[in-house]
């Protein structure tokens, strides 16, 4: 949307510019009569409602109207800024078109590969995974200790004292108790079985429960945490496994990483390919000389 209305402005600068100085910003080029939907203008350029929201959906913050405002008036002040460039014609100085050029070829490059990434498949197979462990078990180590826990977050303070005594009576192999458990007492069963079925990097989890980080490197393997009130709710957690940095890691704890290498693996090689057989279409018709 933003390309196609920067291009029927009719000017190189509108287009240039638009990436440099409004990349993180939508702008509204029009020659016309103002959009209904618009929600703010600045001259012949409009912010509308549907640039608004999907910069909105972009921020880490509440969507309320303090961001809205902050989003409209910085819309604007780089928008008057814009017109200005535009109209000292800074689009003709031969270092800004060298740079506006560099933008333009980094942009279409990444879009190109984003849509290599996009059309192949770059997801590893579990039996991919499993090979890529066996293959190298024996230099794998855990970079950082690794703790596998039973989380449960409860409403209610009976509900979790009394799942506190249930888990800590509960064999650590006993899934379907726990998954029982799990429907029974967590106020949000999204969340605990997340933290509860893979291993995680122990900074990780205290960073995802309110325990306090030195309580939880006391704990031992069994151990249950006394129960805590946090956040309006109770907390019961029982540390199932631990293993130290250095140790050797069983696949379930390095599957993730595991996959995170393969996907680059796979993007690196669909990279190759493409430029090879750009390279051999090139040569073959003369277009490719390097010294």
């Amino acid at each position: 949307m933003l390309r196609s209305r920067l291009f029927r402005l009719g000017r190189p600068l509108c287009a240039a510019l638009g990436l440099a100085l409004l990349s993180s910003l939508a702008l509204g080029c029009q020659s016309g009569e103002v959009s209904p939907t618009a929600v703010a203008r600045v001259g012949d350029y409009t912010l509308t409602q549907a640039d608004l929201e999907r910069r909105l959906e972009g921020l880490n913050t509440e969507r309320d109207s303090a961001a809205r405002a902050q989003i409209i008036e910085q819309w604007v002040r780089r928008t008057l800024l814009y017109r200005e460039a535009e109209r000292r014609d800074l689009a003709a100085v031969p270092a800004v078109q060298r740079r506006l050029e560099r933008q333009r070829r980094s942009v279409l490059i990444a879009e190109l590969t984003s849509r290599l990434y996009d059309g192949a498949s770059l997801r590893p197979s579990d039996a991919e995974v499993r090979t890529y462990f066996e293959r190298h078990k024996a230099s794998l180590r855990l970079r950082e200790p690794y703790v596998r826990v039973r989380y449960l977050p409860v409403a209610d303070r009976a509900a979790a004292v009394a799942a506190r005594q249930t888990l800590a009576d509960l064999p650590p192999t006993a899934d379907s108790a726990w998954a029982a458990l799990v429907r029974r007492t967590a106020s949000d069963t999204a969340r605990a079985h997340r933290l509860s079925q893979q291993p995680l990097p122990e900074h990780r989890l205290a960073q995802q429960v309110p325990f306090d980080p030195e309580a939880l490197r006391d704990l031992q393997a069994g151990d249950t945490a006394p129960l805590l009130q946090a956040d309006g709710q109770y907390h019961v957690l029982r540390l199932d496994r631990r293993r130290a940095a250095g140790a050797r890691p069983d696949l379930a704890w390095v599957a993730p990483q595991i996959r995170q290498r393969l996907r680059i693996r796979a993007r690196k090689q669909i990279y190759t390919n493409e430029v090879e057989r750009l390279r051999s279409q090139a040569q073959a018709r003369g277009l490719v000389t390097a010294r």
